[in-house]
């Protein structure tokens, strides 16, 4: 235990990771203690049978060959094959249903604003409530944020996207975009809450609504309507456009049909 709080140690003061990446450590070394008794194989096929998916065994794994190689191990575990799950979305209505909303009162027109973005950028909700007044560029349709790993991007808001967040700020005026009343930090907890409640009177249902589902809907889309899969990872800020390819998934041959149409060297002499 002593040398893997060494290792947190140096991630924190030397690779200065975030405090959420040393909890995910910690959550792996946890499920190593307590799955492993001191084989690898075991750890796997004990967190299987307890019924922990592939894909968070995964992240486990991920953290715990950092550990190893920082410990001079020759120890590295591969990762298991995960289950390609079709990325769960809203509809097209269900779309036009949040952004045709009415809101009311200072939460739910926070929290409808907070949709439009997500909706138009495919911000994550942790970059988005995070977001100061600075970090708008009104004048040249951008958006700063502090992404994963404290990496810093710039990504396109569109017009509508611009009048509807100026028009909340201009009237909401505070330390942060989407803070509550005593200019802290609004929690995803009560941000999730409010998302919720918008979602139940305007009767959407069959899927989460969920803030990541909003982030779906937008890589989706666009995909759907013939966006660059290389710029939209950039837009969303992965590291590796293998965690972006995911997306392609969600395309049914309809998309595809529509897409070939558009760009077919025949289709183009008619």
């Amino acid at each position: 235990m002593e040398r893997f709080e060494e290792f947190l140690a140096e991630r924190k003061y030397l690779k200065n990771v975030t405090d959420k990446t040393l909890v995910y450590y910690r959550c792996a070394f946890k499920s190593w203690e307590r799955h492993s008794q001191g084989d690898w194989k075991t750890w796997i096929v004990n967190q299987r049978q307890a019924g922990i998916s592939a894909t968070s065994i995964n992240t486990y794994i991920c953290a715990m060959n950092a550990h190893w190689k920082w410990a001079g191990t020759d120890l590295k575990v591969d990762y298991l094959k995960e289950e390609q799950k079709i990325l769960a979305t809203f509809k097209a209505e269900q779309v036009q249903r949040l952004l045709a909303f009415k809101p009311k009162g200072k939460n739910e027109t926070r929290c409808h604003a907070l949709v439009c973005l997500l909706l138009d950028t495919g911000l994550r909700i942790d970059e988005s409530r995070k977001l100061e007044p600075a970090n708008l560029d009104f004048e040249n349709l951008l958006i700063t944020v502090m992404g994963k790993g404290r990496k810093e991007r710039r990504g396109p808001i569109s017009f509508e996207g611009r009048k509807i967040l100026y028009r909340f700020v201009q009237r909401h005026p505070g330390r942060f975009v989407f803070g509550t009343r005593n200019q802290t930090l609004c929690t995803v907890r009560n941000l999730q809450r409010d998302f919720a409640a918008i979602c139940q009177r305007i009767g959407i249902a069959g899927v989460r609504c969920s803030f990541h589902t909003l982030r779906h809907t937008f890589a989706v889309c666009y995909l759907r309507n013939g966006g660059n899969l290389f710029y939209l990872s950039k837009i969303l800020g992965h590291s590796s456009v293998k965690t972006t390819e995911r997306y392609l998934q969600s395309l049914g041959v309809e998309d595809l049909q529509a897409v070939h149409e558009r760009f077919s060297l025949l289709g183009r002499q008619r």
